[in-house]
């Protein structure tokens, strides 16, 4: 009786050991995840945060240029023709495709 109560015991043990393997195992593997999550994270937080500063500071300077207006005659206002709306001339394009088409 010793020896098969001895063996239930060792095996006992045995389930124990395993369980305590495996939950700390799991508690590290969760731990590396966090981990790689948590340094994704605050790499994407460093680029957004460099990539506001470079915008910020271009708009400023920006703001810093002389800017200056070209006047244009009387004469180069007036002589240009007016522009034909570029949808509808796109319109009548692809209508007069499909007439040849014999689709309209």
């Amino acid at each position: 009786m010793d020896s098969s109560g001895s063996s239930l015991g060792k095996r006992l043990l045995a389930i124990v050991v395993l369980i305590i393997v495996a939950a700390i195992a799991l508690k590290l593997a969760v731990g590396v995840v966090a981990g790689i999550l948590s340094f994704v994270f605050w790499i994407v937080v460093i680029v957004a945060l460099v990539g506001g500063f470079l915008w910020a500071r271009s708009t400023l300077r920006s703001g810093k240029r002389e800017r200056s207006v070209k006047r244009a005659s009387g004469r180069e206002v007036a002589a240009a023709p007016a522009a034909e709306d570029p949808v509808a001339a796109e319109m009548r394009r692809i209508t007069e495709q499909l007439r040849e088409q014999g689709r309209g």
